[in-house]
C-alpha cells in the first residue's frame, strides 16, 4: 500500500520545496501542501489540513512532513494524529526527505527512512582550494 505525503510549513516554504522537487523530478511529484499564512493561526491551519485529509478516504498511512518541531503546522498535524491513527508526523522537512519520499512511497517504515535521510543531509562540505601550479 502506498503512503500518502502532505507537506506543511510556515509561509510558502512547503509549496516552494515541492516546486524545487518538481525541478528535479518533474510534475510526477505532486503532494498536497498546507502553507500557513500569518492570519491562519491554529484554526486556519487546521481547516486547511482537514480539507486535504477529507480527500484521503482509504486506510493508507499518511506522513505529514512539517518544517519545525513545536511550530503551529507541526502542532496542528500532531493534534490531527491524535484522532487519526493513519497519520504520522515528521518535523525538520528538507528537500532530500521530499525527494526520497517519492522513490520510497511503498516502504512500510518510510518515516524512519525519511528521518535518516534528513539527518544524513546535514553536513559541512570539505572545501579545498585548487592549487594552480
Amino acid at each position: 500500500m502506498e503512503n500518502k505525503i502532505i507537506l506543511m510549513s510556515h509561509g510558502m516554504m512547503a509549496k516552494e520545496m515541492l516546486n524545487s522537487a518538481k525541478m528535479i523530478l518533474g510534475d510526477q511529484i505532486d503532494y498536497p501542501v498546507v502553507c500557513m499564512s500569518p492570519n491562519d493561526g491554529i484554526d486556519g491551519t487546521k481547516y486547511k489540513l482537514t480539507k486535504i485529509l477529507e480527500q484521503i478516504t482509504g486506510n493508507e498511512k499518511i506522513i505529514i512532513m512539517a518544517d519545525l518541531m513545536g511550530g503551529t503546522p507541526a502542532n496542528v498535524a500532531s493534534m490531527e494524529a491524535l484522532s487519526d491513527s493513519r497519520i504520522n508526523v515528521i518535523t525538520g522537512m528538507n528537500l532530500g526527505m521530499i525527494l526520497e519520499s517519492f522513490f520510497s512511497l511503498k516502504e512500510e517504515s518510510l518515516e524512519e527512512k525519511l528521518m535518516e535521510i534528513g539527518i544524513q543531509g546535514i553536513m559541512k562540505p570539505q572545501v579545498q582550494a585548487i592549487d594552480d601550479e
